[in-house]
C-alpha cells in the first residue's frame, strides 16, 4: 500500500528535525517577528502549497506531486554590529540539502526511506531580512513525487 500524505509529511519533517540545524520544526507557520522569540530560532515551518495530478492517459495511474514551502526563519542579536541577519540561513540551507540527499544510491534520489519516488528542492528560493529585528527568512520550494 502506498504511503499516506500524512506519513510522507511526517517523514519529511523528521528528516529536517534530525538535521540538528533547527531548534523548532513544525507545520503551523507563525510570524517570527510577533510570536517567535530569538531563542527558538532557527525555525523551519513546512506548509503544503499545492498538489498536482498529471494523467497522460485514462489507462495509467496519475503522477502525483505534492508541493511544499519550507519557511526557514533565523535571527541574530541586534547588539552585535557585525552580525549579518541572513548569514545563519546558509547553514540551514546546507542542512535542508543534506536532509534531502539521495537515500537510494541506485537512482540518486531521496525517497524518504522508500515512501516516495523523489523529494527535492525544486525552483527558486527567496530570501528576505528585517534589519530592525535582525531576523531573516528563506522560502524554499520542495517537491515530492508520489509513485
Amino acid at each position: 500500500m502506498a504511503a499516506t500524505r500524512e506519513q510522507i509529511i511526517s517523514a519529511l519533517l523528521q528528516k529536517f528535525a534530525a538535521s540538528g540545524a533547527f531548534k523548532t520544526v513544525g507545520r503551523r507557520n507563525r510570524d517570527p517577528n510577533e510570536s517567535v522569540p530569538i531563542d527558538q530560532l532557527p525555525m523551519l515551518m513546512l506548509v503544503k502549497k499545492a498538489e498536482k495530478f498529471d494523467r497522460p492517459s485514462p489507462n495509467l495511474p496519475p503522477k502525483r506531486t505534492l508541493n511544499f514551502i519550507a519557511f526557514v526563519y533565523t535571527g541574530v542579536e541586534m547588539e552585535d554590529e557585525n552580525a549579518i541577519p541572513e548569514a545563519p540561513l546558509n547553514d540551514c540551507m546546507d542542512a535542508i540539502e543534506a536532509a534531502l540527499a539521495p537515500d537510494d544510491r541506485a537512482t540518486n534520489r531521496c525517497t524518504l526511506g522508500g515512501l516516495v519516488f523523489s523529494a527535492m528542492i525544486e525552483g527558486e528560493s527567496v530570501v528576505g531580512q528585517d534589519a530592525n529585528s535582525g531576523k531573516s527568512v528563506q522560502v524554499v520550494p520542495i517537491s515530492i513525487l508520489i509513485p
